[in-house]
């Protein structure tokens, strides 16, 4: 919360010619813009929310397939009268856990809805409603991301995953028609032969929306008309109105699929959850999901409670909402990716033991910053800080000195940055890397196998599976 100091100091008091001038406040706020709700209506995930703010999870029952298989009367094998096998049924059962929690409390002081002519707390009140939603769209990607790229990564056969060359011949929307048929392949681990086409949808990243509208997309087919009514409204097929992109982003329909844009910020909060660096996932191009693999559970009390504030004159926002997100089989989903962006969950193979590998709500995650300084002489310092935040939003930074995992690469005469960038460097043939324990932070290090003059790289994890930003420094005094 401002301070006092801020507020009588935010706005200056303007001057023309020498002369104090009177400040007006507008009776119109600047509302914070935030996407809604991108998949509904049985699209991508199936949903079901509920007034009960009380439970944690949600138990989900699938009935195994019988193994039955037709026979012929007479044959040699099971050939009787009455078949030979009897049969009981089973199930498998999943749970749904719904205990991400958002009931961080607002308090509303009376000077400031004396001073502002404007109603605040609806103000407020919405900006809850809105951080929800942006919760809501995030954790839905964000158990996917998880569950597919974690399958991904153990077995690439358990999970549908393909390639986008950007600088090749083939155009995006012939990729993406390709990604979003493998859901017809179907899972038949969990009994699916085909993914219902009518339950699918496409979310489109914030880069390849325009790219769909190029060349490489549907403007490449040919026909002036269906191409200028492309270009003037903005959608990918000709029928669509003008997309609003505010609010559920869709912007057409391919192959009987609805195409939906989603926003970077949404794509930022998803790697919140997944305990990732900003940006880990800008290589996604698109994913395709089919509701009958996905969960989502929201529960709400039946508004945003308000009372008298407890520690003044004014009013307290008591929000109460609780949801979860689950993806119950990873190839109800099919992702296309950049070419050369590297799974994150790659970083299993180098941390192979005392990591917490999940999505978790952001506010339950610690913020790690890293740093690493080079000294010269292959000498470096590394350390490690934690964000503390108040109960009144101040933060600090305290040193981290245990419960954390680290390594390093020689990145050579470039520095690098991003998660993927460091899995390229540390899996390359050839590679000069490293592990590091808590007790080598704080203290001068020497990496005496690396190239004089060359950057260094360090990425640092926590026990829960929270990424700090990648960083680096040359060798250098």
């Amino acid at each position: 919360m401002p301070k006092v100091e801020q507020l009588l100091t935010d706005i200056k008091t303007p001057h023309i010619n020498g002369l104090a001038s009177q400040v007006i406040f507008a009776n119109q706020a600047l509302y914070n813009l935030y996407q809604g709700e991108i998949e509904k209506g049985g699209r991508g995930v199936t949903q079901k929310f509920s007034q009960d703010t009380t439970g944690s999870q949600i138990r989900v029952i699938r009935p195994l397939p019988l193994p039955i298989d037709a026979r012929e009367l007479g044959a040699s094998i099971n050939g009787g009268n009455f078949s030979a096998y009897t049969y009981q049924p089973g199930s498998d059962e999943y749970g749904l856990n719904v205990i991400t929690v958002i009931d961080d409390k607002v308090d509303i002081p009376n000077v400031a809805m004396d001073q502002i002519p404007l109603e605040i707390a609806q103000m407020y009140i919405q900006n809850i409603s809105d951080k929800v939603t942006l919760n809501v769209n995030a954790i839905k990607i964000a158990a996917r991301a998880y569950t597919c790229f974690s399958a991904f990564e153990a077995d690439s056969s358990k999970a549908f995953v393909s390639e986008f060359d950007e600088e090749g011949s083939e155009k995006l929307l012939d990729a993406a028609i390709k990604c979003g048929a493998k859901l017809s392949k179907g899972d038949k681990e969990h009994g699916v032969a085909i993914f219902p086409v009518r339950d699918r949808i496409a979310l489109v990243s914030c880069d390849s929306y325009a790219e769909l509208l190029t060349s490489k997309g549907v403007l490449g087919l040919g026909g002036a008309n269906y191409g200028y009514d492309i270009v003037r409204k903005g959608g990918v097929d000709s029928e669509t109105a003008t997309p609003e992109l505010l609010d559920d982003g869709y912007i057409g329909t391919i192959g009987g699929v609805p195409y939906h844009y989603v926003s970077d910020l949404i794509m930022e909060v998803v790697c919140k959850y997944l305990g990732f660096p900003s940006g880990t996932f800008d290589g996604v191009v698109m994913h395709h999901a089919s509701a009958h693999g996905n969960l989502f559970a929201l529960a709400a009390n039946s508004s945003i409670k308000t009372i008298d504030c407890p520690i003044g004159q004014g009013v307290r926002l008591l929000p109460l909402y609780r949801m979860g997100a689950a993806c119950i089989m990873p190839k109800s989903v099919s992702w296309l990716v950049k070419k050369g962006w590297v799974n994150p969950f790659e970083l299993k193979k180098i941390f192979t033991s005392g990591i917490t590998w999940s999505y978790t709500a952001p506010g339950s995650r610690q913020v790690l910053k890293a740093s690493i300084v080079g000294a010269g002489s292959k000498a470096f310092t590394f350390g490690l800080k934690k964000v503390v935040k108040a109960s009144d939003g101040e933060t600090s930074e305290v040193a981290v000195v245990d419960g954390f995992k680290a390594a390093w690469v020689d990145c050579g005469t470039s520095p690098i940055s991003s998660v993927s960038e460091f899995l390229t460097k540390y899996n390359a043939d050839g590679a000069v890397k490293g592990t590091l324990a808590p007790s080598d932070f704080g203290s001068s290090q020497t990496l005496s196998s690396i190239t004089s003059g060359h950057y260094v790289a360090l990425l640092v994890i926590d026990a829960n599976g929270t990424v700090a930003d990648v960083v680096c420094d040359k060798d250098e005094a």
